[in-house]
């Protein structure tokens, strides 16, 4: 559950710095926080991990586009 936690905090850090607005953060903190899991997991499960590969590949390379501004 801290993996959870952390990468939600960090998912914001990045989405305000990218100029996101604050009523916009809830929700893409929602979609986007596995990524920052999976980052920080670096891709190792260790328990229960409810997101497939291919789940995370498509939720990254979403991030990557809206932190990039694309």
């Amino acid at each position: 559950m801290r993996t959870e936690d952390t990468a939600r905090e960090l998912c914001a850090i990045d989405l305000r710095q990218r100029g996101i607005s604050e009523g916009r953060l809830p929700a893409l903190v929602e979609q986007f926080w596995p990524v920052l899991a999976n980052e920080i997991r670096q891709g190792i499960a260790d328990g229960e991990w409810r997101f497939s590969p291919e789940q995370i590949e498509a939720l990254s390379a979403e991030y990557r586009a809206l932190l990039d501004g694309r």
